[in-house]
Formats: C-alpha cells, sequence, structure tokens
C-alpha cells in the first residue's frame, strides 16, 4: 500500500491523511482517561474505533492512523492494563484494517501507526510534560531507559501487526524527538517524523514543542542524520502551521504533510465540551488546505479537534492533482 502511495505523490497528487483519533473517539461518546487519554477505547469500546475509522475513509481518507498515540507501555501500566500492552496495540491495527477492507475494500489505503512520547516525563518540557487535564498522582516516574524501550516495543508491535508507515508524533522537544527515531531507527519500513511548532508573542521564527527555546530550522538538523520519508508538522494551529511550512520546505525534500489541530483545550477532558470554540471552521478548512497543497504540501490531514465533522464533503473541495507552487502567505 505504501510504495501505491508514494508513487501518486511521485505523479504530483495531493493525498488526505485521516483526522483526530482522540477527540473524534471522544465526540462519538468514548471518555478520555486522564492517564492512557483515547487508548481505553481500545479496550472498553472497539466497536467506536472501527467506526471512527469507517467515518474517514467514507469522507474520503487516503490514509488512516491506527488509535496508538497513548497505547504504549508507560500510559496502559498506571491503570491496570501494561499485561494487555501488546494485545491492545495489534487490536488498534486490526481495527484500522477491518475498517479498510469493509469500508474500502477496493481503494489503496495506507494504514500509519501512531508512535509518540505521551506521558513521558524524563527529557520532556519541565512543567509541560503532563497533558492539562492530567492527574500528577496517576503519573508514573520511570527511566530513560525504560521510556525508549517502550518506545521500541510499541513501534515493533505495530510494525509485526501490518501498519504501512510509522508516524513519529512529537509534539515535544527535540530530546524525546530523537529517541523516537533512534528507537524505530532498526525497522524496516517508511518513517514519518512529526513536529509541533509554535509561534510565541512577539516572535515571528517558528520554535518546536510546547516551550521549547529550539527553532524550527535547528531541530530539523537531524534529519541528515536519520533515514526517513516524510515530515509532518502536526498539532500545531493553522498560523503557526503555515509560518513554518516554508522553513521546512528549505530544509526538506521529501514528502510533506501538515495536520493542524482546532485550537481548542478540551481535548483530554474525559467529555467534550460543547460549549467551547474552535479556532478554526469546517468552512474554512478547505480553503486552507488548498493554499498549503498549491504551496507543495503533498499530505494534508487534521489532528486534535478537526475531526469526522471537518470532513464532510472535505475531499470534493481539494485541489488534489498537481499544479505549479505558490509562495505560502
Amino acid at each position: 500500500m505504501y510504495q501505491q502511495l508514494k508513487a501518486r505523490i511521485a505523479q504530483g497528487e495531493a493525498l488526505l491523511l485521516d483526522g483526530a483519533i482522540g477527540t473524534q473517539l471522544q465526540r462519538l461518546g468514548v471518555p478520555m482517561d486522564n492517564t492512557a487519554w483515547a487508548a481505553t477505547a481500545l479496550a472498553t469500546q472497539a466497536d467506536v474505533v472501527l467506526k471512527m475509522h469507517g467515518q474517514y475513509l467514507r469522507s474520503g481518507a487516503d490514509i488512516i492512523t491506527t488509535n496508538t498515540f497513548s497505547s504504549a507501555r508507560h500510559n496502559l501500566e498506571p491503570i491496570g492494563l501494561g499485561d494487555k500492552t501488546i494485545e491492545l496495540n495489534r487490536r488498534a491495527v486490526d481495527l484500522a484494517r477491518q475498517a479498510r477492507q469493509q469500508f474500502a475494500p477496493d481503494k489503496s489505503i495506507a494504514i500509519a501507526g501512531s508512535v509518540s512520547h505521551f506521558g513521558i516525563l524524563v527529557g520532556g518540557e519541565p512543567g509541560l510534560a503532563l497533558h492539562r487535564h492530567a492527574d500528577p498522582d496517576s503519573q508514573t516516574e520511570f527511566s530513560q531507559t525504560q521510556a525508549r524501550r517502550n518506545i521500541r516495543e510499541q513501534a515493533e508491535c505495530l510494525v509485526d501487526a501490518g501498519v504501512d508507515l510509522l508516524l513519529l508524533e512529537s509534539t515535544g522537544n527535540m530530546t524525546q524527538r530523537q529517541w523516537l527515531l533512534e528507537e524505530t531507527s532498526h525497522l524496516d519500513i517508511p518513517r514519518w517524523l512529526g513536529y509541533r511548532c509554535r509561534l510565541d508573542d512577539d516572535d515571528d521564527t517558528p520554535r518546536v514543542g510546547y516551550g521549547s527555546a529550539t527553532c524550527f530550522a535547528e531541530g530539523l538538523a537531524i534529519l541528515a542524520q536519520h533515514r526517513l520519508d516524510g515530515v509532518a508538522i502536526f498539532h500545531s494551529l493553522v498560523a503557526d502551521t503555515t509560518a513554518s511550512l516554508p522553513v521546512l520546505q528549505q530544509h526538506w525534500g521529501g514528502i510533506i504533510a501538515a495536520y493542524p489541530e482546532a485550537g481548542r483545550t478540551d481535548y483530554t477532558a474525559s467529555l467534550r465540551d460543547d460549549s467551547e470554540t474552535s479556532g478554526i471552521t469546517p468552512l474554512e478548512l478547505p480553503e486552507i488546505f488548498n493554499t498549503w497543497i498549491g504551496a507543495g504540501v503533498q499530505v494534508v490531514g487534521g489532528c486534535c479537534g478537526i475531526d469526522a465533522e471537518y470532513y464532510t464533503d472535505l475531499k470534493s473541495q481539494l485541489r488534489l492533482t498537481s499544479r505549479e507552487k505558490q509562495p505560502i502567505e
């Protein structure tokens, strides 16, 4: 499947990645856990996970992502599911594969296995390693060695279960991003590396993570040290993504993906707060994606808050064929 995806990109086609995983499950009524976030759905509501994948496939997604962003051993052990780490990660892949067969049997759909450092405190950004709704008493302290072992274990499990590529989804600093790269480098599978980028007040230089001082350009230096197929700017606000894409294009010539977040604060809350407004509406998204595609982005999609509602009729409004690149403004 992945080689077919690459061939389409090489022919000038832009592809649609699915949207939010955790917040779409939340919208479907799955309570988010304050330690393992959306991963508990793999144990309690697998049918809803399957339904979620189906929603994106019916809307034309070319790539779907496993519900594994927060399902590594360190996420599951504090809630008593550590002994089911392998089982639940395999189930996540099986559900994505089942959805592909059930909802898009005649299409070339790639399955991306999500690997992150969600829930790892050691090596993280001081004061920012926990999400805003986390219960500090539920977090387990463990060593860098164990953190890296858990990343490797999960990645190997996802590859063995049959994903087509790995999405190394790093929202934080360069230390933990480096761990994701190093602990997956031995695997014979395409890898895409993700960066969360931001613009601070009175500073027009894109930086990585939530509070790291590392500028995005500096953070891209590691690309030369690793064998990667793609780089993504993800879980970033639309304006911050737009400002960061030219920087990425200056330093990277491979596949570029962009999948922003909606600017909400309830992503990891147990239930969705319907009184909260998003920073971007479904009506605005197609124009944003078309601007990015026109500037050379090959894969667009959604992260937290950009859920299935945004995908209704989205693909029909996207200009997915090759065109002359236009600068991002």
